[in-house]
């Protein structure tokens, strides 16, 4: 009813009925991308994509520029092209070791394109070399490849060590409940997603719009324990 109501008024405005139908899908998808966490901006993705051009130029005239390969595999991890990314870091690391960030995105790459154990290994070099690193974006990293390979009781040790890092971490607290749900513990699971919730009302508000997707997650589950 109320998107008939928008289309009504945004045609009363614009007088035509296929441009109002194109302004009403934009305005609901973006309604609804920035209520899950999932808000488009142009501006971010145009200097990302920006970035990531210079960034291959940079290694196409210079392959052995492990810089640029390092930031290059970062920015396309970041935006979810794992496959592409993997190259570049694989290339980072032979002279990058010694690098959290490094070690990081390479172990991410290779947990996201079908390569666990030895992810596994250099997520936990990234955290011997910087215990901190990411905020306990390691160890969410891991928790999430535990749970996936149903391993519940490593993805809750891996999970817990993410929330006692950062006790705001939303995402984290979701995948504590997770696995203690799938360890048969639902009680303990309600309550982690309770406390999903409550790390999410007390974060910034500007820190808010990116872990909307998982206080959605949180309720969702927290409904069906």
């Amino acid at each position: 009813m109320r998107t008939f109501f928008l289309f009504y008024i945004v045609n009363f405005f614009l007088r035509n009925p296929l441009l109002a139908i194109v302004v009403v899908v934009a305005i609901v998808y973006m309604s609804e991308a920035r209520y899950s966490g999932r808000y488009f901006n142009p501006t971010f993705f145009v200097k990302r994509r920006g970035a990531i051009a210079e960034l291959e130029q940079a290694v196409a005239d210079n392959d052995h520029d492990v810089a640029s390969h390092n930031d290059l595999g970062r920015l396309l991890a970041d935006a979810g092209k794992f496959d592409e990314a993997a190259g570049h870091m694989r290339k980072a690391i032979e002279r990058m070791e010694e690098s959290a960030e490094t070690n990081f995105y390479h172990g991410l790459c290779l947990l996201k394109t079908g390569s666990p154990d030895e992810g596994r290994r250099f997520m936990k070099q990234a955290l011997e070399i910087n215990p901190r690193y990411g905020y306990a974006a390691p160890q969410v990293a891991l928790a999430r490849t535990a749970l996936e390979s149903g391993d519940h009781a490593d993805a809750l040790n891996w999970a817990r060590d993410a929330v006692k890092l950062n006790t705001s971490s939303v995402e984290g607290w979701v995948l504590v409940g997770e696995a203690e749900l799938a360890g048969g513990d639902a009680a303990a699971a309600a309550e982690s997603f309770k406390q999903a919730q409550s790390a999410y009302n007390d974060l910034p508000h500007y820190l808010k719009l990116g872990e909307k997707r998982w206080l959605k997650e949180a309720k969702r589950a927290r409904r069906n324990v």
